[in-house]
């Protein structure tokens, strides 16, 4: 019974350790050979970060080839080095999200402390994969134009992804896939709503508005795969692929502002003089900084971003006015009052109580309290479920403002145990509070509100203990 139970354990753990998973990590593999061709068994491969530090060292199967997975989104310089033959460098090598990478290796021969270093464009076509998809930098992300600095936006770039003019709920759609059918991570932790079947870090509010941002300084890069691998699982959609930035060697920050403002604007054409202009003023800034804890061992990265926005509308509504119509004497139309012969009790309240009242019909208080007309007032005037309409028809011009808050902080450690052993882990969360006016409706306090609050925590674990086996334990809880 003991050996069937540690069997059973064994047989787990070679399963762990063999199958493939859903990672924001990079792969990188090729071959390596001699000047005729041959395969170089046993060559040792190291890798090192160079904005880190970090290296990882494997060696070549008997075929000839090496595989490093895990590999954290980055820029490393690789160099292959065996016995009688000359070492060969590659530098400058990028590896992106969830992306492999091929790096083969020709080795001359001559004495090991000399060293050949191999400049080489990336290849144009990807040969590793079958995978549809693509991966936008940091520094694309930042150049784009980007509608309120919502990464989402920048999905539709990829082929066969849609999204709905606007955006907001399940929006984006992967090659006829229903939106709920798109899969989010961030750095390998699931960010899935399990009620929307949405993002949780970038969620929407009210009317589709982001409720929470991930800074966008924040993103290493992202990558969208429209055709994924089946080691990403239980959804066809598209595999939104985030990869977070990590602390360097070196400090380094950011800081921005930006800022809108109606002064700037032309006016809505719902928005005619002589109204006064409604307001726009939408705030948004933020910064980021990431630098050594200790160097070449620990690293930080932090980054915040709030918004603070006040946007006006202006709708044409139709409610009673709430003052009398102009004397109207034509009694055969049926919307004017028939018994006096005068006014409008169609679009006026006044006119309606004066008809009431000219038969002898009393009006109920509780209805005279609710419209705004009767002695009731309660703690200060009462103002009735109508808004103050003195325009003698049922059309008017009214609008409460869209008003955001909103805070969103990501923080990142990432640690070196040992050669053999990296710890990463992340902690984000969003809060907003949204009001806004999704429908037309004629008083304040009928506007829609969100009071989102939203949290992501994950941990990854690198373990490679030799050159040919890697493992990683991750936890997540959104």
């Amino acid at each position: 019974m003991k050996n069937g139970k540690r069997l059973a354990v064994w047989m787990l753990f070679v399963i762990a350790i063999c199958a493939s998973a859903q990672t924001y990590q990079g792969r990188l593999l090729g071959t390596i050979t001699d000047p005729s061709g041959a395969v170089v068994a046993n060559a040792k491969v190291t890798i090192v970060n160079t904005e880190t530090g970090l290296s990882r060292v494997t060696e070549t199967t008997d075929s000839g080839t090496y595989v490093a997975p895990n590999l954290p989104p980055g820029v490393y310089d690789i160099r292959a080095e065996s016995r009688n033959f000359k070492s060969s460098e590659r530098k400058s090598v990028r590896i992106e999200v969830a992306k492999d990478v091929r790096i083969d290796f020709a080795l001359q021969a001559g004495a090991a402390t000399e060293t050949v270093t191999v400049t080489a464009d990336a290849p144009l076509i990807e040969t590793t994969s079958t995978v549809l998809g693509g991966t936008f930098s940091n520094k694309t992300i930042n150049d784009l134009p980007l509608n309120g600095r919502d990464f989402q936006n920048l999905v539709v770039l990829r082929p066969g992804v849609q999204r709905a003019p606007g955006g907001g709920f399940l929006s984006i759609s992967s090659n006829g896939n229903r939106p709920e059918d798109n899969n989010f991570i961030v750095d390998g932790t699931d960010n899935n709503d399990p009620y929307y079947a949405t993002t949780v870090i970038n969620a929407e509010g009210v009317q589709g508005t982001p409720g929470t941002i991930l800074p966008i300084d924040a993103i290493q890069e992202f990558n969208a795969q429209e055709q994924p691998p089946a080691e990403y699982g239980w959804k066809p959609g598209a595999i939104v692929n985030l990869g977070l930035k990590s602390g360097t060697n070196d400090l380094h920050g950011t800081a921005y502002l930006f800022e809108r403002n109606n002064a700037f604007d032309a006016r809505n054409w719902t928005n005619p003089k002589p109204d006064p202009q409604r307001a726009l003023r939408q705030h948004q800034f933020g910064g980021s900084i990431g630098g050594p804890i200790i160097k070449k061992r620990t690293f930080f990265f932090g980054a915040y971003e709030g918004i603070r926005a006040l946007v006006s509308n202006s709708n044409n509504v139709t409610t009673p006015s709430t003052v009398a119509s102009p004397t109207i004497t034509n009694t055969l139309a049926t919307d004017y009052c028939q018994f006096t012969g005068t006014g409008n009790c169609a679009v006026s309240i006044p006119d309606a109580i004066a008809e009431l009242t000219a038969r002898g019909i009393p009006v109920n208080s509780l209805s005279a309290n609710l419209i705004g007309t009767g002695a009731f007032t309660g703690n200060g005037a009462f103002p009735g479920l109508f808004a103050p309409n003195t325009t003698g028809t049922d059309t008017f011009n009214v609008g409460f403002p869209n008003t955001n808050r909103m805070d969103n902080f990501i923080i990142k450690i990432d640690h070196k145990i040992s050669d053999n052993n990296q710890l990463t882990g992340r902690y984000f969360m969003g809060d907003s509070l949204q009001n806004e006016q999704d429908i037309t409706v004629t008083r304040p306090e009928w506007v829609s509100s969100s009071d989102l609050n939203a949290q992501v925590v994950g941990a990854n674990w690198v373990w490679t203990p030799s050159a040919r086996w890697s493992n990683e334990l991750k936890f997540g809880w959104n």
